[in-house]
């Protein structure tokens, strides 16, 4: 079983998003989860993912968005093929997140995932 860090985790709830169609309501669900989960850690969180180049503001509305390296980033350590369609790459996280029992230290972080990629209590 492998445990994500707290930045892998942020990064992954950034990646789902990336994936999900693109609405306010999905970033603003996104931003409350991530604020809520890591209270005083977010700004440190989401600075540190910044300096590596894995999550960038968008010019159009300030928010954080996830850069392609993020999506390599993720791609290495689910092990999803870069090659896989977008439609798919959903598919593919819960399956990873299944198979190899990926552990998660933030549970509000786990909860939205697991929703957003379509994990029920019953998966796992």
């Amino acid at each position: 079983m492998g445990k994500l860090t707290i930045k892998e985790q942020v990064l992954l709830a950034y990646y789902i998003n990336n994936f999900l169609e693109e609405s306010e309501q999905a970033m603003m669900e996104l931003e409350h989860v991530l604020r809520d989960s890591l209270q005083e850690n977010y700004v440190k969180a989401v600075e540190e993912l910044q300096e590596e180049g894995l999550v960038d503001s968008a010019k159009e509305d300030e928010k954080e968005r996830i850069t392609n390296e993020g999506v390599l980033y993720i791609d290495n350590i689910l092990h999803i093929q870069s090659e896989s369609t977008d439609g798919n790459k959903l598919a593919h996280v819960k399956d990873n997140l299944l198979i190899y029992e990926i552990a998660f230290t933030v549970e509000n972080l786990k909860e939205y995932i697991y929703k957003n990629v379509g994990i029920t209590n019953e998966n796992n």
